[in-house]
């Protein structure tokens, strides 16, 4: 069975991304209720709870904390793809503020694995009070525990790197609360396998931009990745990314983010991305290039073709696996297919496992860019 087998390779390929963090007899915790993870990765328990419900009261809250500050264990595994963070619709993060608080503050998030993060302990952080983290328990309102799942947007390609002839893409994020109410948000960049997080709060109609924002907001540099953005289901903030050659004075392309909406997945009946109104020459070369992010719970594949306007194959394709929440980004895609684009033609992206989306952006000479988001498509 597809479902079962799924649930074995995540269970092995956790338990062994557990294994390479820790030493045999080095406590571990888990705050998704998955303690299966425990037995598999043969790592002990530092608290004497084992479901995150179980440690919701205060005083149990208290308790787990001064257990992890004791044993400071290297590993914190949190969120389910199966959703057992969240099995009545409301997320650990609300039912265990206090742990939720003490979490996000000594530890970061290291990497997903088939839908599976592994946080790991922060060398640089003075944990505060127990009494302190309490403070942060509250009775959430009826909105939050009706409204609580968490949704994603993603950004999917996002720089302070420097390019070719002496270009440097800068992007630059702003975000918007369009509601009356105060907008709790994370924003997590990815670049390769690490992440590093951005927990902010937007106050009502309360609008935010950060200027270069992988270096002014993850303290980033030269390098390029994805920047997903999580909000309440039904309450996405209104987002932008304007990404420029700021080296050559170039005119800034304006992103939206995509979402599973804008997604493809595999051995359904839309398999397929396609990229359509690529721009035709100007004067000088140009360079296409085109981008697709797994957004999905286990490492996909991808392949990258051109059809014409009849929708026959043309030039080759390449193929690639990506890992859960990165990018896999084709430079000057013209001379990797072997192929002119021109606006008749269109960019097909097929899923062969997985889900992903797709985009292209179209660098003209001079440095000013166009970002394109591709569409689902039903598969040729």
């Amino acid at each position: 069975m597809p479902q079962a087998e799924e649930v074995q390779w995540r269970i092995t390929d956790v338990s062994k991304g557990i294994r390479e963090l820790t030493r045999r007899g080095e406590p571990i915790f888990d705050f998704s209720n998955q303690p299966a993870f425990y037995f598999f990765a043969d790592r002990p328990n530092p608290t004497r709870f084992y479901q995150v419900p179980i440690l919701s009261p205060r005083e149990f809250q208290a308790e787990t904390i001064r257990d992890l500050e004791r044993a400071r264990p290297k590993v914190v595994i949190r969120r389910s793809p199966e959703m057992f963070d969240q099995f009545d619709g409301v997320t650990n993060d609300l039912r265990a503020q206090a742990v939720s608080a003490y979490l996000d503050e000594t530890y970061r998030f290291y990497r997903s694995v088939r839908g599976v993060e592994l946080w790991t302990r922060r060398r640089d952080v003075r944990p505060r009070t127990v009494a302190d983290y309490l403070r942060a328990i509250r009775l959430p309102n009826q909105e939050e525990l009706v409204n609580d799942r968490p949704e994603r947007l993603v950004f999917p390609a996002v720089g302070s790197v420097p390019g070719v002839d002496g270009a440097f893409w800068q992007s630059d994020l702003t975000l918007h609360n369009p509601y009356r109410d105060p907008m709790r948000l994370t924003l997590r960049y990815v670049t390769g396998e690490r992440g590093t997080d951005r927990r902010l709060a937007l106050a009502p109609r309360q609008t935010l931009r950060w200027q270069n924002v992988v270096h002014t907001l993850f303290a980033n540099q030269d390098s390029l990745g994805t920047l997903w953005v999580e909000h309440r289901e039904g309450r996405a903030p209104v987002a932008v990314v304007k990404t420029s050659d700021v080296a050559h004075h170039a005119s800034a392309s304006v992103e939206q983010p995509l979402s599973r909406r804008d997604a493809a997945t595999a051995s359904t009946e839309s398999a397929e991305l396609a990229i359509v109104g690529i721009p035709p020459l100007s004067e000088g070369p140009r360079r296409v290039n085109i981008g697709v992010v797994n957004i999905g719970t286990i490492p996909a594949t991808f392949r990258i073709s051109a059809r014409t306007r009849t929708g026959a194959a043309v030039g080759q394709s390449v193929e690639s696996g990506v890992p859960e929440d990165q990018v896999w980004l084709v430079n000057d895609v013209e001379t990797a297919l072997g192929v002119h684009l021109d606006e008749t033609m269109t960019v097909r992206i097929t899923v062969i496992a997985g889900t992903g989306v797709a985009f292209g952006t179209v660098v003209q000479y001079g440095g000013d860019s166009e970002f394109i988001a591709a569409i689902p498509a039903q598969q040729q």
